[in-house]
């Protein structure tokens, strides 16, 4: 968890540390309070970013909400700082009250939809690849290399997800 100025800065040296850290998430409270900021998603989302860069770039999970965990009884507010956040790439996130649970476990989990789409271009983009064409074209989107990866990607993040339920 980084929370400080001086620990943003050196951000990518702490999340590469050692081969057990999976996870890094930006303390919003408290580094908004070291950097004399109000906690909200306009004044945390450099931070926030910044450790989801570096996330990814360590290949471990960014966590976090673009927004304060604080604000916990809004949930309506929630929910959007949810979607907002799982569009940018975060992965998950922790919360300070047992109401926000299932609000992320279903903001961040793939949608059925988003699933049954990711099904579709891996499999028709496979098939392309097979007969050597590069790049392919479903519902008016341009799939190649990075469209097919993040497909992949999304189905390895729901399959992990149905394990830890217990679900196929």
């Amino acid at each position: 968890m980084i929370e400080s100025p001086s620990a943003l800065f050196r951000v990518e040296e702490i999340v590469s540390a050692h081969p057990r850290i999976k996870a890094a998430i930006l303390g919003g409270e408290d580094f908004a309070t070291s950097v004399g900021m109000i906690p909200d998603p306009e004044t945390l989302f450099l931070p926030k970013m910044t450790v989801l860069f570096a996330a990814r770039a360590a290949g471990i999970a960014p966590l976090g909400m673009i927004g304060t965990i604080a604000d916990y009884k809004d949930l309506n507010t929630t929910k959007e700082i949810i979607s907002r956040s799982k569009k940018f790439g975060f992965e998950g996130a922790s919360c300070i009250h047992p109401s926000v649970i299932p609000l992320l476990n279903k903001g961040f989990t793939p949608s059925v939809e988003e699933v049954e789409n990711a099904k579709r271009i891996v499999e028709d983009y496979a098939e392309a690849e097979r007969k050597g064409i590069g790049a392919i074209e479903i519902s008016g989107m341009m799939i190649d290399v990075p469209v097919a990866d993040r497909a992949c990607a999304l189905l390895r993040r729901h399959t992990a997800i149905c394990i830890k339920e217990g679900r196929k």
